[in-house]
C-alpha cells in the first residue's frame, strides 16, 4: 500500500496527539495528529483527515 500527501485518511482511523515536542520543532504541525504506518509516521491534518506529510522511518 502506496500513501502520499493529500490522500484522505477513513475517520475510523485511530489518530493520536503528536508529542510535545513535535509542533514546537515544526509549527505547521501543530494542530496534526499521526498514525504509525509500518516503519513512518504518517501526519493528518485534523480538519480534513488528508495525510499532511509522511516521515519515512
Amino acid at each position: 500500500m502506496s500513501v502520499g500527501v493529500g490522500t484522505a485518511v477513513r475517520r475510523s482511523v485511530t489518530l493520536h496527539s503528536l508529542p510535545p515536542a513535535m509542533p514546537n520543532l515544526a509549527s505547521a504541525y501543530r494542530r496534526d495528529r499521526y498514525n504509525l504506518l509500518r516503519d513512518d509516521i504518517v501526519t493528518i491534518e485534523s480538519d480534513t483527515c488528508a495525510i499532511a506529510d509522511v516521515i519515512r522511518g
